[in-house]
């Protein structure tokens, strides 16, 4: 069985290579940032409406019990 190679990015503070899912460089700290981690299809989904006068939005809303 093959080991699949993770995809890597270049750490902007101090260049070593690590993985494109990781939220922060294991070496440095520094925050890893990319667009789309590799194997992941980003969704687009459409703007949530914050309209507070809607009026699919009840205007009153009693806690639940």
């Amino acid at each position: 069985m093959s080991k699949k190679q993770l995809n890597r990015v270049s750490c902007p503070q101090c260049s070593r290579m690590v993985d494109d899912r990781a939220p922060a460089c294991p070496f440095c700290g520094e925050k890893i940032y990319v667009v789309s981690p590799g194997g992941i299809t980003p969704t687009k989904h459409p703007p949530l409406d914050d309209d507070p006068n809607d009026s699919d939005t009840p205007s009153n809303t009693e806690p639940l019990n």
